[in-house]
This record gives structure tokens, C-alpha cells and sequence, in this order.
């Protein structure tokens, strides 16, 4: 009895999954959203059911997307599936929210570094080469642009220089979208799920929030190696800005929930704290101090616990 309403809750689920995948890729403006919504299926079905049964589920969709989209349907069907399943089986375990979220975040960074083999090896597209050629192209425009306008093209050379850390910078830009991908797909299960009345976990305030201490250290040594000044192009040099760029995201996170909680501490309006973040960035924009501030409150909060000192008023 049980094995035929899994069944029937399989083939259901199935179509439900087939027609977004239909309408993710006739219809452009769906596409945008596909990647976080198509998941949505599979985290359902395999909340309510198993890990056995939504393995079961993933290898049907292959079949289906293989016949109506050929291999770019099964990248798709691959990404959203793979993401599915291991979001499901944590919100089953009754996971908390960042195990959750970690989860997700690295099953689209082997999406990802998955789909950037396959379209190497079965389609010929290198995307790191082809995004270089359309900054170039960019470039080369801009440049043209400025001689014709009588200005002084100098200053591209800025942008050219940025070009070329594009391909370097890619495990960041991967990493970056794994995590803000995890991030949009559990909010829209979350809401999906709450009204099915299931019990999802959610993050606590982020004010709240603190990173583990490691971070701190680990930004440590990306610091000792950004001095040692590893030579342009080489794997040290890559794995240097890298790891620079990621701890200082993640700093700068952290010294945000310290703004947050000393907001929180003195009853801040949401209004107040929301024009003080549009113009900490306005400013970044024009001298990048505002974040280096902010970067600096959150190593003092992994490194002395800020937060527990400032204490609320009884």
C-alpha cells in the first residue's frame, strides 16, 4: 500500500517537475528563477518520503529532460536535482538552517564546476575564454569610444587590468553564486513549505549570527601571502586573491551583525539602519574605507566577542 501511494506521489511530483522544467526553458523570463525554483520538487518529495525514493525520482526527470532537451536538458535536470536531494534529506534530518544552507552550497559548487566540464568536453565552450572574449570585446569598444569622444583612453587601462583577473577570480565567482543560490532556494522552500504546514528550520536573528573563529586565522595567512607578493598567474598567486576576496566577504558579513546588534541594543528603527547601509556603500564607492571599517568591527568580533560585551539595556 505504502510502496503504491510513493508511486503515485513520485509520478505526480514528476509532472509537477516536468512542467517547470517546460516553461524554465521555452520561456526566457523563467529561466531566471529556474535554478532556485526547479529544486523545489525534489526537496518536497524527498521531505516527505526518502532518500531511496527521491534517487528513484532524479533518475526518472533524467529520462524526461533527455528526451525533451537533449543534453542541455540533462545539465539542468542534474544542477536542480543534485541541489533537491541533498536540501530534502537535510530538512528531513531536521537539520538546522546553515547546515542546510552549507549542504546546498556544495552541491551547486559541484554543479557548477559540473557543468563547466561538460560543456567543455561535450560542447566544445570553454566559458572562462568566452567571458575574457566579451570583456575584451567590451574593452575594445569603450576604448574606441573614448578616442572618438577626444578623451584620454588611459583609464582603461584599469579595466583592462580587471579583465585579466576575471579567469583567476572564478573560484570566488563560484563559490559566491553557490552560496547566494543556497540562500534564494531555501527561502523559497521554506515559504512553500510553511504554507503545507511542515516544520523547516530557520536562521536566528543575524545579529546573531557568528562565524567560527578559524576564519579569522585563516584570513591571517591569506594576509601573509597577499605580502609575499606571489608572481601574477601563478597557482599561489590565484589561490592568494582568492582566499583574500572570500575572508574579507565573510568579515565584512560579520562586522555587520555587530551593527546590527548594537541597533538592535539601542531600538534603532529598521528605516535608520537601512539608510545607514545604503550609505556605507555610497561612500565604498568613492573611497573603499566605509567597509574596510566594517571588515575591521567583525576580526574584533571573531577575535574578542564584541557582541557579548555590548549588553542591552534591562
Amino acid at each position: 500500500m505504502r510502496n503504491t501511494k510513493v508511486l503515485v506521489e513520485g509520478a505526480v511530483v514528476s509532472g509537477i517537475y516536468t512542467l517547470l522544467f517546460l516553461i524554465s526553458m521555452y520561456i526566457p523570463l523563467f529561466s531566471l528563477v529556474s535554478l532556485f525554483i526547479l529544486p523545489l520538487p525534489f526537496i518536497i518529495y524527498l521531505y516527505r518520503q526518502d532518500l531511496k525514493a527521491g534517487l528513484l525520482l532524479w533518475a526518472v526527470t533524467f529520462g524526461v529532460s533527455l528526451a525533451f532537451a537533449g543534453l542541455n536538458g540533462i545539465i539542468v535536470t542534474l544542477f536542480a536535482g543534485l541541489t533537491g536531494i541533498v536540501m530534502g534529506e537535510l530538512y528531513r534530518r531536521k537539520k538546522p538552517a546553515f547546515a542546510v544552507i552549507l549542504g546546498a552550497s556544495l552541491s551547486n559548487i559541484v554543479n557548477m564546476l559540473g557543468t563547466l566540464a561538460i560543456a567543455q568536453v561535450f560542447m566544445g565552450i570553454n566559458f572562462v575564454k568566452e567571458l575574457e572574449t566579451q570583456f575584451q570585446s567590451a574593452i575594445g569598444t569603450a576604448e574606441d569610444l573614448y578616442k572618438s569622444g577626444g578623451q584620454d583612453p588611459s583609464q582603461i587601462e584599469k579595466f583592462k587590468e580587471q579583465a585579466e583577473l576575471i579567469p583567476m577570480m572564478l573560484p570566488t565567482y563560484i563559490i559566491g553564486g553557490a552560496v547566494i543560490l543556497a540562500f534564494l532556494t531555501h527561502i523559497a522552500a521554506r515559504m512553500l513549505m510553511k504554507r503545507m504546514r511542515y516544520d523547516v528550520p530557520s536562521f536566528p536573528p543575524f545579529r546573531e549570527w557568528n562565524l567560527p573563529k578559524s576564519f579569522l586565522w585563516y584570513y591571517i595567512i591569506a594576509i601573509v601571502l597577499t605580502f609575499s607578493m606571489p608572481e601574477k598567474g601563478t597557482s599561489l598567486y590565484i589561490v592568494t586573491i582568492n582566499l583574500y576576496m572570500i575572508l574579507s566577504f565573510v568579515l565584512i558579513l560579520q562586522g555587520f551583525t555587530v551593527i546590527f546588534y548594537y541597533a538592535w541594543i539601542k531600538n534603532w528603527k529598521r528605516k535608520r539602519i537601512i539608510l545607514l547601509i545604503i550609505l556605507l556603500f555610497l561612500l565604498n564607492s568613492f573611497l573603499p574605507i566605509p567597509l574596510e571599517v566594517v571588515k575591521f568591527l567583525g576580526i574584533i568580533d571573531l577575535g574578542f566577542m564584541i557582541k557579548k560585551r555590548l549588553k542591552p539595556k534591562q
